[in-house]
Formats: C-alpha cells, sequence, structure tokens
C-alpha cells in the first residue's frame, strides 16, 4: 500500500512560509470543517428601532462561533487591506477591503477576503464597516446556518429607497430653507407632532436625540440669532440715521404717520429698492430719484412702515444687502409684519411672494397656511375693512 506523501515543512495552506509547522497537528483545513460542523444557527435577532427590519448582527455570528474556535484551536486576525472614505450629506462615510486570516495549531491559516461599508453622522463609521465586514466573513466561510430565507438579502429587509417617517422629515429639516427657517421649523413640528414621531430618535449635530429635541433646539438658536441680530442694528440705527443725514443733507421726517402721504413717486423708488436683490440695483434706484430730485421725497419705508426721507431707506437697504445680514425670507417676512395693516404694502407683498415661489408654510390664526394664502386672506380683510370704513364716512 503506497505510503502518503507529507508536504515539507516550508509550505502551508497559503504557500511557503519561514517558520516551521507543528508536524503533529491536524490542518487547519480539517479543524475549520470541524468548526463548521459544531456551529449553530444563527437567526435574525437585532431589530432596528427605526424602520423596523430585521437583520443579523455580528455579534450573533461571533457568538455561534467563539465556543466551536475554541474547541478545536482556531484564531483569527484581521488585516485591513485598503478603505476609502467620502462625505455623504452629513454623514461620514467608509468603505473598506479586510482579510481575515483563520490560524491553526499547525501554523498554517486560510484567508477570507471581504468588503465592509457604512455611514455615520460621527466617527464610528470605521468600527461599523469593520463590523459588516467580520460578520459576512464568518457567515460565509464558515456556512453557518440560517434561517429559511438564507442570507441576508438587502433588497428585501431594507430595499433600496426605503424610509421610515422620520427619515422624511431628517431630509427635509437638512434642507437650508426649512433648517435657518423658524416658521419651517415650527410648521414641521406641528407635523411631526401630529403623525406621533416628535419622540423617534435620529442623528443630530451632537450625536443621538430625538426629532422633537432636535426642531425645538434650532428654533430656539435661530431666535436668539435673530434677536442678538435685532438689538445690533437697533443700536447702530441711529449712528447710520446720523451719517446719512450728514452725507445726503436729508433730514428725517417727523410727522403723525396717520396723516403723512409719501410722495408716489419715491414711494415707488423705496418700493423698488424693498424687491431688489443686490447692492448695485439699490444704488441705480438711488441714481434714478436723484435725476428726478426725489432723493429727500417723503416715503414709507418698507423697513419700518414709518415716515422717512428716501434717501435715509436706500442707505439702509443697501447697506442690508451688503452685509447680508438677513436671508431673503427674513427680510420678506419682516416687510410683511411692518405691512401687516396696509393694502398697498400687503399687495406688495403678494406680487413678491409670485414672483419669487415664497409659500411656506407658516402659522397663522391658530393653524398653519401656506404664506401666500394668508397674504390673499389678509388683503381681502383689509379691504373689506376700508370699504366698511368708506360706506360709514359716505353715510355720515
Amino acid at each position: 500500500m503506497p505510503q502518503g506523501i507529507e508536504a515539507p515543512a516550508s509550505v502551508t495552506a497559503e504557500g511557503p512560509t519561514s517558520h516551521t509547522q507543528n508536524q503533529g497537528a491536524p490542518s487547519v483545513f480539517e479543524l475549520m470543517s470541524r468548526v463548521m460542523r459544531d456551529v449553530r444557527d444563527v437567526g435574525k435577532n437585532g431589530k432596528n428601532d427605526s424602520q423596523g427590519y430585521k437583520f443579523r448582527g455580528v455579534d450573533d455570528a461571533i457568538g455561534a462561533l467563539a465556543q466551536p474556535l475554541r474547541d478545536h484551536g482556531v484564531f483569527m486576525t484581521p488585516e485591513v487591506l485598503d478603505f476609502k472614505t467620502e462625505v455623504r450629506g452629513r454623514q461620514n462615510a467608509v468603505m473598506m477591503r479586510v482579510a481575515f486570516h483563520f490560524y491553526g495549531p499547525a501554523g498554517d491559516h486560510v484567508t477570507a477576503i471581504t468588503m465592509g461599508e457604512a455611514s455615520d453622522f460621527a466617527d464610528k463609521a470605521s468600527n461599523k464597516a469593520m463590523s459588516a465586514a467580520l460578520k459576512y466573513a464568518l457567515i460565509h466561510t464558515f456556512m453557518i446556518p440560517v434561517d429559511a430565507k438564507s442570507l441576508d438579502d438587502g433588497d428585501r429587509d431594507h430595499p433600496e429607497g426605503h424610509r421610515s417617517p422620520v427619515d422624511a422629515y431628517m431630509e427635509r429639516l437638512k434642507k437650508p430653507a426649512v433648517w435657518n427657517n423658524p416658521n419651517a421649523l415650527l410648521a414641521l413640528h406641528a407635523e411631526a407632532r401630529a403623525e406621533g414621531l416628535l419622540g423617534e430618535t435620529v442623528y443630530g449635530p451632537d450625536g443621538d436625540t430625538t426629532l422633537e429635541t432636535l426642531i425645538v433646539g434650532r428654533g430656539k438658536q435661530l431666535k436668539a440669532e435673530a434677536a442678538e441680530r435685532e438689538a445690533r442694528q437697533a443700536k447702530e440705527a441711529p449712528e447710520v440715521a446720523a451719517q446719512v443725514a450728514v452725507e445726503t443733507g436729508a433730514g428725517t421726517v417727523v410727522v403723525d404717520p396717520e396723516c403723512f402721504q409719501p410722495h408716489p413717486d419715491g414711494q415707488d423708488f423705496a418700493n423698488q429698492a424693498a424687491l431688489s436683490t443686490g447692492r448695485e440695483a439699490v444704488e441705480n434706484i438711488r441714481s434714478l430719484a436723484e435725476g428726478q430730485g426725489l432723493v429727500n421725497a417723503g416715503v414709507l419705508a418698507p423697513d419700518s412702515g414709518k415716515s422717512d426721507v428716501l434717501a435715509a431707506y436706500l442707505e439702509r437697504r443697501a447697506a442690508e444687502l451688503a452685509s447680508g445680514s438677513e436671508s431673503e425670507f427674513e427680510g420678506f417676512m419682516r416687510r410683511v409684519r411692518n405691512g401687516w395693516n396696509s393694502v398697498g404694502s400687503t399687495e406688495m407683498a403678494l406680487a413678491e411672494a409670485r414672483q419669487k415661489g415664497i409659500n411656506d408654510v407658516v402659522p397663522f390664526d391658530g393653524d398653519h397656511l401656506h404664506l401666500q394664502d394668508v397674504l390673499e386672506i389678509r388683503l381681502k380683510a383689509l379691504k373689506e375693512k376700508a370699504e366698511q370704513a368708506g360706506g360709514e364716512q359716505r353715510a355720515a
């Protein structure tokens, strides 16, 4: 009977090595087959709280293999072969290729190479990617028995594009038009409360938090910034007005607002400046006003709703656009508030909203309505009030 030929001491499962094997120990191949025989089943014992799907965690795979590996003297060491990182929205993403080396007492080893990919808002993306690579290395290498649906199928358990309701809110919250808009935050909070989602756990700039805490915290921050900005502007206003008076020779119109009649052409220039989106446009308006001798005409300033001279308002508007101290929406809402009791100002605001597509949801009369609807309702009420007042005067 022919005898088996023993491999040279320098040859292992991975090829030639520089060390001497334990010739009396079984090969790693034999030991790994014994581990496969002894490994227990692994089911989907984990559950994603946000989206409700079940999954197999890396802890389940490790728990199934830990004792069989010990029993048969097999151990493992990981090696990151390569990786890359990228930013996806506000998350850090890591993709890595990892080699897992399984050694036996004979000194030979087998290597399993898998991919791992994960994202995280903080510094855990690499940890998650390594865990994902380890889970699939263990499951595939040792053919760990799983449930009737076989291995994890990402498209079945977490299909592409599948989102929980709170994910949709987080996507909306990340948009600058919402994140930087107190009224939009208020509307989002009301919607989330109606759907019972305010207590859901989300990832915020500072880590795990609830949706309510994130929205309310951001709203408070914006209000504090707005209050600080208004206080600063109020403090600087007298100096700006005095400087304008010195440079232009324009005085301040001090009259009873109820009796004040703005110059029609001067008011048109002021309204045009309020709608302008660049300092250059305001300077052009100033040149036109100077050419027509209207630079010192009395107007109702769109930023305050009070009587003023055109030159002073144009100076403030130009400085406002140059500093960028307020967003377009904030400036628009300020003009809406200042002209709330004026038919003309409200008509102008409605026209601007339609022109620029401004139609955020805002609180109104105990409810939340689109801004253009609010302006239409207010305009109708003002016109009805004016007609009623006119009728009473005619009757008198």
